[in-house]
């Protein structure tokens, strides 16, 4: 009996590591952290699917309960004022310095990713996120938090996008802020990256233009490392 108990508790732990261990390039600090988070996010998947399979629930449903599970309210501390507002019918949330400067701001459009299909602009790594970069850089930074898919379906996302972009461009609008219109810049991660090219290139064609600054690799440890090197 004993000697099956082991051989139980054996194969369980070997199926487990064999399920959380994920190949990890050498740059990558706290490898052992990344992969339970992969093995974790592969898990929510598995449940998605097995909903979906079953007609209990659409897929992306099942895997914004990971990413509404970190929304976070907007809340001003002693250096930034959080605000939840509306520019053009898109919610937005916009984060001022308190610092006082004599000079008009730079700012950034920042679009989170998720694939067009999940996250937000509340959730809270992209709630620190801008907060840090608005104090870094002085800068007031508006995250937007677009429509997503499968209700809404892409062009809907870039739509919102472009119409946030347009608005915050107006002079009132940059007036009440207290922005630089030569130091804008539109920014974003993974599906927010690709927003972010879409908006800067529709922006230059009406001549609206600003900076443009993006980060499309997010997470792949399925391609060769090699390859994956070059973006760590």
């Amino acid at each position: 009996m004993k000697a099956k108990t082991i051989l139980i508790v054996l194969i369980v732990t070997g199926l487990t590591a064999y399920y959380i261990y994920t190949p990890v390039p050498d740059p990558v600090q706290q490898k052992w952290k990344v992969m339970l988070v992969n093995a974790f996010y592969r898990s929510v998947q598995n449940v998605a699917e097995f909903a979906e399979m079953f007609h209990l629930k659409h897929y992306m449903h099942v895997m914004r309960w990971v990413t509404d599970a970190q929304y976070v309210l907007a809340i001003t501390d002693e250096n930034i004022t959080v605000t939840d507002t509306i520019f053009s019918g898109v919610p937005v949330r916009v984060y001022v310095p308190k610092r006082k400067t004599k000079k008009l701001r730079r700012a950034i459009i920042y679009i989170h990713g998720g694939g067009f299909s999940t996250a937000s602009a509340e959730m809270k790594g992209y709630d620190i996120l801008s907060r840090t970069t608005a104090t870094a850089l002085d800068a007031v930074i508006v995250s937007i938090n677009y429509r997503l898919a499968p209700e809404h379906r892409f062009p809907a996302q870039f739509e919102d996008a472009y119409a946030v972009a347009k608005y915050f461009l107006q002079d009132q609008i940059l007036h009440q802020y207290s922005v630089d219109p030569n130091r804008i810049g539109v920014s974003g991660d993974s599906a927010g990256g690709n927003l972010a090219t879409a908006v800067a290139q529709e922006c230059w064609k009406t001549h609206l233009s600003f900076l443009l600054s993006w980060l499309l690799y997010f997470k792949d440890f399925d391609s060769p490392e090699k390859e994956i090197k070059q973006y760590v």
